[in-house]
């Protein structure tokens, strides 16, 4: 057990914030917190340069202009980066893969260098993609499947430094027809789930914890399987 205080950045939440993706940051919390590990949330916001000596990050979706704002700051302030450089885990959720990219394009067309931490492209689909989703991970860690919501039009493309994150058995993921969600390049995991995604993937949220803290002892939760039960069975329902 870690004498220190586990440290959780959330990265700009003003602008990044949306569908209750800062929820991750609460999930990791509170899982350690059930294990008696000591952990805190810190919000870096627009108003803050990203510190690089967190513990692990997490940051989420956005709208074409909050994403061009975040772009910028984590460009002028590159702790995202040199945190991810020495091994700290980063989870991108959404536009944060777009973010964390080499380029992505607006709606409107306009092209958007990104911070360059994922080896992806991101260009705009014919049609927005919106529903659950369900994928089978292809991480070795993780063998229980993915659940989560989608909404973006924008189409992913991984480059060859970049793997996907999940095999998709129901929805859309990365872009249509491609049957993969996410990508992982190193410390980061990213994934266009929405949920927010750690509340219905538990044992991701553990692999991420995992990397920082070491093996865990299982947790039991009945209400998080109920979720997750309801969830996964979502899509068969539509």
């Amino acid at each position: 057990m870690r004498e220190s205080t586990v440290r959780i950045g959330l990265v700009l939440p003003d602008v990044m914030g949306t569908y209750g993706d800062g929820g991750n940051s609460v999930v990791l919390r509170q899982r350690l917190r059930l294990r008696g590990f000591d952990a805190e949330i810190v919000e870096i916001t627009l108003a803050d340069p990203v510190p690089a000596e967190l513990d692990l990050y997490t940051l989420g979706g956005a709208e074409d202009y909050a994403q061009r704002l975040a772009t910028r700051h984590l460009q002028r302030y590159p702790g995202l980066q040199q945190a991810a450089e020495r091994g700290a885990p980063v989870l991108a959720i959404c536009a944060a893969i777009q973010v964390l990219g080499h380029w992505y394009e607006t709606s409107s067309g306009e092209r958007v260098d990104g911070v360059g931490m994922l080896d992806v492209t991101t260009s705009p689909q014919d049609k927005r993609t919106i529903g659950e989703v369900v994928s089978q991970p292809l991480l070795p860690e993780l063998t229980e499947r993915l659940t989560g919501f989608e909404n973006h039009r924008g189409g992913t493309v991984l480059g060859p430094a970049a793997r996907p994150l999940a095999r998709i058995i129901s929805g859309a993921g990365n872009r249509a027809g491609d049957g993969f969600d996410g990508a992982v390049q190193g410390g980061v995991v990213a994934t266009y789930l929405h949920g927010p995604c750690l509340a219905r993937n538990p044992q991701l949220a553990d692999y991420l914890l995992s990397r920082v803290v070491g093996e865990l002892a299982p947790l039991q939760i009945d209400e998080v399987d109920l979720l997750r039960t309801e969830r996964l069975a979502a899509p068969r329902r539509v």
